[in-house]
C-alpha cells in the first residue's frame, strides 16, 4: 500500500481521536481531589511542607498509598509546587495525559521498524484514545498510576528490543515506582531477553529487577490480598473468566446492564483474540527452542530482518506484561465483585492488548491481501469501540464533573463531599488538610461552586408546579424526583437539589434516570432523582429545592421545608 503522497491525510485522520481525547481531558477536568486522591496529593504535600527533615521527606516520597508507591506522581506534584507554589488537579490530569501521548509516540517509533505503510497504524490511536478509561485520565490518582506505568513499560520494551539496555533498566525502575503493576515489567523483560538468548543481560535484568521489587515491597502490607487465594480456591472459574474479561474490557458496550450481560462480550472477544496470541507466541518461542534445545528445527519459520526481529521483541515484551497483569488481576480482584474486571480505571490495559494483538498480526503475515483485510477489520473494530465510547461514556464524564463541582462546594463550606462519609473521622481529617492548604494559598477551590451557591442563596421563588416534582420522606433520607429533566454534555448545564437555612447550604447532584427498555446501547432516560441522606444534614429546618442550569440561566425554586431532628 503506497502512501507516499497521502501522509498528511493519514496523520490528519489519526489525529482525530487524539485531539478529541485531549479536548475531553481539558474541558471536563476540574481542580478538585476525589477520595483516594487525598493521600498521595493534598496530605502528602501538607506533610512535606510542614516537615523540615530530609529523611522524613524521603520517607513521605516512598510511603505506600494503599498497595502502591506513587513516587512518579508525587514528584510531579512537588515539581508543580516548587514552580508555582500551588497544588492543581487539572495540572495533574493534563500532566498524566502526556504519558499516554508518549505511549502513542513510542508505538509509532516501533511501528516504523516494520517499513509498512502508515495506514496500517490507523487503528492504534482509535484504540488508545477512546473514552472508556475516563476514570484514569480524569482522576488524578489513577492518572498518575496507570498512565506512567503503561508509558514506562512500553518505553522499556522499546529500548530493550533495540538493545539499549541501560535505558530499558531505567525505564523499568520508573515503571516499578509509578504503581505496583509496574513490577510486571521485569517478567516481561525476562521473556524478551530469554527468547533472544541474551543471557548476560538477562542476569543483570533479573538482579536489578529483584532489587527494585524487593525495595518496593519492603515494609508494604499485604492489604488483605491473602484472602484472594481462599476466594480463588472456592471460585476458580471467576478468575479464569476474569482473565478474559480484563483483556477484553473494551467490548464492555453496556455498562449499565447486569454484570453477566456486560461481561459476556468482553470474555468472548478476548478468548477469540487469544487464539491468535497463542499462535503468535508459539512462533516467537520455536526459534529459541530450536537454537537452545534443537527442537522444531524443521519448523518453516521465515528468516526475518533485524528490524522485524526488534519489532516482534517489542510486542512480545508488552504482551508478556499484559498477560502477567491479567493473571494477577484475575487472581486478586474477583473477590471485590466481578465488575472490577471491567471497571473504567483498568481499561487502558485492554486498549493496549488489542493494539498489540493487531500489530502482531499485521507485521507477522506475509500475505498482502490478508494484511489489508486485517487493516480493514482492525480499523472497523477500533472505530466501533471509539464511537460507542463517545456515545456511552461522554454523558457519564459530563455528569461526573458536575457531581465533583457541587461536592467541591460541600467540601469547602460543609467539611465533606469529596468521597468521605459526612462528619466521619476521615472527613474531618481531610477537611483540616484542605483548610490548611487553602489558608496557606497552596490550593484554591473552583469558583463555579461558589457562584452557584451565591445564586441559590438569593433564590426565593417556589419551584414551578407544572414540573410535577415529587418529594418522598423515607426512613433514612429524602427522595426527590423530577420526571422532566434531561442530561447535557455541556459542563455548565446541570440539575441539582439543595437544602439551605440561615447557617448552611448543601448541594446534591441529581442523578439521571436509568433506562430500562430494550435498547442495549441506551443508558439514561428522561428525568432526574436523588436520595438525600439524613446523615448528610446537620439537625435543623431547611428549604428544600431544585435548580436547573442551562448556560447562564438558572431556573428552579423551593419545593418546601424539611426538618432533620
Amino acid at each position: 500500500m503506497d502512501n507516499s503522497n497521502k501522509k498528511p491525510l493519514i496523520f490528519l485522520v489519526m489525529a482525530v481521536p487524539v485531539v478529541l481525547w485531549v479536548a475531553v481531558v481539558i474541558y471536563y477536568s476540574v481542580n478538585l481531589p476525589w477520595y483516594d486522591d487525598f493521600d498521595p496529593f493534598p496530605d502528602f504535600l501538607h506533610k512535606w511542607i510542614t516537615s523540615d527533615s530530609l529523611p522524613e521527606r524521603l520517607t513521605l516520597l516512598f510511603q505506600p498509598n494503599n498497595e502502591h508507591r506513587m513516587v512518579v506522581g508525587k514528584l510531579a506534584t512537588l515539581g508543580y509546587y516548587w514552580v508555582t507554589g500551588h497544588l492543581n488537579f487539572t495540572f495533574l490530569h493534563i500532566g498524566a495525559a502526556f504519558f499516554t501521548l508518549g505511549t502513542l509516540a513510542v508505538f509509532w517509533r516501533a511501528f516504523k521498524r516494520s517499513d509498512l505503510s502508515a495506514w496500517y497504524f490507523l487503528p492504534v490511536p482509535f484504540l488508545l484514545f477512546q473514552l472508556q478509561y475516563h476514570l484514569i485520565f480524569l482522576w488524578a490518582i489513577c492518572g498518575w498510576q496507570h498512565e506512567p506505568v503503561v508509558f514506562f513499560v512500553v518505553l522499556s520494551m522499546f529500548l530493550l528490543s533495540g538493545k539499549r539496555f541501560a535505558g530499558a533498566l531505567l525505564a523499568g525502575v520508573c515503571a516499578t515506582y509509578a504503581m505496583s503493576s509496574g513490577i510486571f515489567v521485569w517478567p516481561a523483560g525476562v521473556a524478551v531477553l530469554l527468547l533472544r538468548s541474551q543471557y548476560r543481560q538477562l542476569a543483570a535484568w533479573i538482579a536489578v529487577g529483584a532489587l527494585a521489587v524487593g525495595l518496593y515491597f519492603y515494609g508494604l502490607s499485604a492489604q488483605g490480598n491473602e484472602s484472594s487465594f481462599a476466594f480463588f480456591a472456592k471460585y476458580p472459574h471467576l478468575s479464569v473468566l476474569g482473565f478474559f474479561a480484563f483483556l477484553g474490557g473494551l467490548f464492555d458496550f453496556f455498562p449499565e446492564k447486569d454484570i453477566v450481560v456486560r461481561s459476556a462480550l468482553p470474555v468472548l472477544m478476548a478468548f477469540i483474540a487469544m487464539i491468535w496470541v497463542v499462535v503468535w507466541l508459539w512462533r516467537q518461542l520455536t526459534p529459541w527452542l530450536a537454537r537452545t534445545f534443537g527442537l522444531f528445527k524443521n519448523d518453516p519459520a521465515p528468516l526475518e530482518a533485524e528490524r522485524a526481529v526488534n519489532l516482534n521483541a517489542f510486542l512480545l515484551g508488552i504482551l508478556s506484561f499484559l498477560l502477567v497483569e491479567a493473571l494477577v488481576i484475575g487472581l486478586l480482584r474477583p473477590r471485590f465483585g466481578f465488575f472490577v474486571m471491567i471497571v473504567s480505571n483498568y481499561k487502558i490495559y485492554p486498549a493496549l492488548f488489542l493494539t498489540v494483538t493487531y500489530l502482531s498480526f499485521i507485521v507477522s503475515t506475509q500475505n498482502q491481501n490478508l494484511r489489508k483485510r486485517a487493516l480493514q477489520g482492525g480499523a472497523l473494530v477500533a472505530l466501533i469501540i471509539w464511537g460507542i465510547s463517545i456515545c456511552t461514556y461522554l454523558p457519564v464524564i459530563s455528569e461526573r464533573r458536575k457531581y465533583y463541582m457541587v461536592n467541591g462546594y460541600n467540601q469547602e463550606h460543609n467539611g465533606f463531599g469529596l468521597g468521605h462519609v459526612p462528619y466521619s473521622e476521615g472527613a474531618r481529617y481531610v477537611d483540616n488538610v484542605m483548610k490548611y492548604l487553602v489558608k496557606t494559598g497552596v490550593y484554591s477551590y473552583p469558583k463555579e461552586g461558589n457562584e452557584l451557591g451565591r445564586q441559590v442563596n438569593a433564590l426565593t421563588t417556589a419551584f414551578p408546579l407544572e414540573r410535577q416534582v415529587t418529594v418522598e420522606h423515607r426512613d433514612k433520607g429524602i427522595y426527590v424526583n423530577d420526571p422532566e429533566g434531561t442530561i447535557s454534555p455541556l459542563r455548565s448545564n446541570g440539575e441539582y437539589a439543595f437544602a439551605r437555612n440561615g447557617q448552611r447550604l448543601y448541594f446534591f447532584k441529581m442523578e439521571p434516570h436509568k433506562y430500562v427498555g430494550r435498547n442495549f446501547f441506551k443508558q439514561y432516560d428522561k428525568g432526574f432523582d436523588i436520595v438525600i441522606p439524613h446523615s448528610s444534614l446537620l439537625p435543623g429546618t431547611y428549604d428544600l429545592g431544585i435548580v436547573n442550569i442551562e448556560g447562564a440561566a438558572l431556573k428552579g425554586g423551593v419545593l418546601g421545608k424539611v426538618t432533620i431532628p
